[in-house]
């Protein structure tokens, strides 16, 4: 059984950084120390872990502090050990998170992911309800020493979570039907695609116009070649968000079909 729980001793936070450094490497510059995790959570931070027979599997850390003029917390780091993933305790993690949160009387978690992930996508905005506010090229150099970024550029999404909010309320009551129905879905009109370069859609040209419209990215990021087309295909992504986002468009949802295998986003013009 899965015991989650806040983070309170100098073990648990070596735990943390242990783990850390698993799923980012070791030579990543941005490991937060056990010194920083103990203090965080002195001043109204919170890191949070998945335990099982006393050993951590998973942890989430956010930072207390104001966005946008709000009192908020920024949640930094989530991370699952390789042999726990694909039970989701990630989204566990995060609702654990929004139940201690809100209990501190904070009402908005903001936190980033990497756009060409779909995996975190599905999480963030069909299961959790997350939304997209703005794309951030390059938001954390591009020279990590984590291997999870091989030496390219760190574009994010920055997202807010509304704790209460309807667009919330609505992904964690609909659950898993709402998640089949986002991950079954027939192939968009290619029309209507921002497609990755050489695929099938609109690239290398003008974008697609319309109420709806779909930018496509890696089923599975992590299993292709950091060669140069993936890095032409981040440009693509970044180009068509940076010019959508602009245009007053909103991402929606991350949907899939699951025979060809491909994933997009969907963008809805908002008014």
């Amino acid at each position: 059984m899965t015991e989650f729980r806040a983070l309170e001793t100098l073990e648990e936070w070596r735990a943390c950084v242990r783990l850390q450094e698993m799923t980012w490497g070791e030579g990543f510059s941005d490991i937060v120390p056990a010194s920083v995790l103990q203090v965080s959570r002195k001043i109204g931070g919170f890191a949070g872990g998945a335990f099982e027979d006393g050993r951590m599997i998973g942890f989430v850390y956010s930072l207390l502090g104001r966005f946008e003029g709000v009192p908020s917390h920024w949640s930094h780091m989530l991370a699952v050990e390789p042999s726990a993933r694909g039970r989701g305790l990630g989204r566990d993690l995060k609702l654990f998170q929004r139940e201690s949160v809100r209990s501190d009387g904070i009402r908005t978690i903001f936190w980033t992911y990497d756009p060409m992930v779909a995996r975190n996508a599905h999480l963030n905005l069909n299961r959790l309800g997350a939304t997209v506010l703005r794309y951030a090229p390059n938001m954390y150099g591009a020279d990590t020493g984590s291997p999870l970024h091989g030496g390219g550029e760190t574009d994010r999404f920055i997202v807010r979570w509304n704790l209460d909010g309807p667009e919330t309320r609505q992904a964690l009551d609909e659950g898993s039907r709402r998640s089949a129905r986002r991950l079954h879905v027939p192939l968009p009109d290619p029309a209507r695609v921002v497609a990755r370069p050489g695929g099938h859609g609109v690239a290398g040209g003008g974008l697609p116009a319309g109420d709806e419209v779909f930018v496509e990215v890696p089923a599975d990021v992590e299993s292709l070649p950091p060669d140069g087309s993936l890095v032409r295909w981040r440009e693509t992504v970044r180009d068509a968000f940076l010019a959508y986002l602009r245009r007053g468009y909103a991402v929606e949802s991350l949907v899939r079909n699951p025979s060809a295998n491909r994933c997009f986003y969907v963008l809805r013009r908002n008014g």
